[in-house]
C-alpha cells in the first residue's frame, strides 16, 4: 500500500511529484486548457520556418548529438515552448525601417503568443476572467525576463566561466527558483512589485521543490526540443503543464499562509 506525505495540517506535502502529478491532472480533466498553447506552438513553428528564409541572420539550435551529446536546460521563466531559431537583437541595428520592423515582428510575435496561451490557461485554471490590462502586465515582464537572459546569457554560458561561473549559476537559479510564481500572480491580479515580493514569500519553505520542477520542466524541454516538431511539442505539451504547476502552487501557499 502506497502513502503519501502530508504536512502536520494533514495535507499532502508539496513535492515535485504533487505539483506535476496535480498539473497533468487538471489538463487530463479539462483538456480544454491545452488549446491556448497548441495555437501559440503553431505561431512558434511558423516563426521558425520563417527566421529560416529570413535575410535577417539568426541563430538555429543545435541538434544535441550532432557534435556530441549536450543536456541543456531549457527554462525560459514563464511558460513557454523551446523554439529551434531565434533573432539575435544586435542583427536589428542598422536595418532599414521596414527590415527592423520585420525583425522586431517576429521577435514579439512568439512571445505574443505565448504571453495570450500563458494568460487564459492559468486564469481558467484560477477560475478567473482574462483581462487585456493583466496580457499587457505579463507581457511586460516577459519582455523584461527574455532581455535580462540575453543580457546575462544562457546557462551554458555561465558554466564556461569556470570558477567564476559557477556562484552566479547558483545566483541564477536561486533568482529564477523565487520569480517561479511570478506570472501566475500577475494573472491574479497583482500588480508587478507586489507580484516579485509575493512570489519570493511564496517559494520560502518550497524552495526545493520549485527548483526541481524547473528542473522536469527545463530537461523535458530540452529533450522534446531535440525530437522533429519539437517546437509545437514543448508549447503544446510542456509549456500548459508549467503555466498550471504555477497555480498549484499558489493554492498550496496560500493555504499554507
Amino acid at each position: 500500500m502506497s502513502h503519501n506525505r502530508t504536512d502536520g495540517g494533514g495535507r499532502r506535502e508539496l513535492t515535485v511529484g504533487v505539483v506535476l502529478s496535480t498539473a497533468v491532472g487538471r489538463l487530463r480533466e479539462a483538456p480544454a486548457m491545452l488549446v491556448p498553447f497548441v495555437a501559440a506552438g503553431i505561431v512558434l513553428a511558423v516563426a521558425d520556418a520563417l527566421r529560416r528564409h529570413d535575410p535577417i541572420p539568426s541563430l538555429e539550435r543545435e541538434i544535441p548529438w550532432e557534435n556530441g551529446l549536450s543536456i541543456d536546460l531549457e527554462y525560459a521563466g514563464y511558460p513557454t515552448g523551446v523554439a529551434q531559431t531565434a533573432t539575435p537583437l544586435e542583427s536589428l541595428v542598422g536595418l532599414h525601417p521596414e527590415y527592423l520592423a520585420w525583425g522586431f515582428t517576429l521577435y514579439l510575435l512568439p512571445l505574443v503568443a505565448v504571453v495570450l496561451a500563458g494568460v487564459i490557461t492559468m486564469a481558467r485554471a484560477m477560475n478567473r476572467d482574462v483581462r487585456l490590462a493583466t496580457v499587457g502586465t505579463v507581457f511586460g515582464f516577459v519582455i523584461v525576463f527574455d532581455l535580462v537572459q540575453r543580457g546575462l546569457g544562457s546557462i551554458d554560458a555561465l558554466q564556461g566561466m569556470g570558477l567564476w561561473g559557477l556562484p552566479l549559476l547558483v545566483l541564477y537559479l536561486a533568482v529564477i527558483v523565487r520569480l517561479f510564481a511570478v506570472p501566475g500572480l500577475l494573472v491574479a491580479g497583482r500588480s508587478p512589485k507586489r507580484a516579485l515580493l509575493e512570489s519570493v514569500r511564496r517559494t520560502r519553505g518550497h524552495g526545493w521543490t520549485v527548483f526541481g520542477v524547473i528542473l522536469v520542466v527545463g530537461l523535458a524541454g530540452w529533450a522534446l526540443a531535440s525530437l522533429p516538431g519539437g517546437t509545437v511539442a514543448t508549447t503544446a505539451l510542456l509549456a500548459p503543464v508549467h503555466a498550471v504547476a504555477i497555480v498549484v502552487l499558489l493554492e498550496h501557499s496560500s493555504v499554507a499562509n
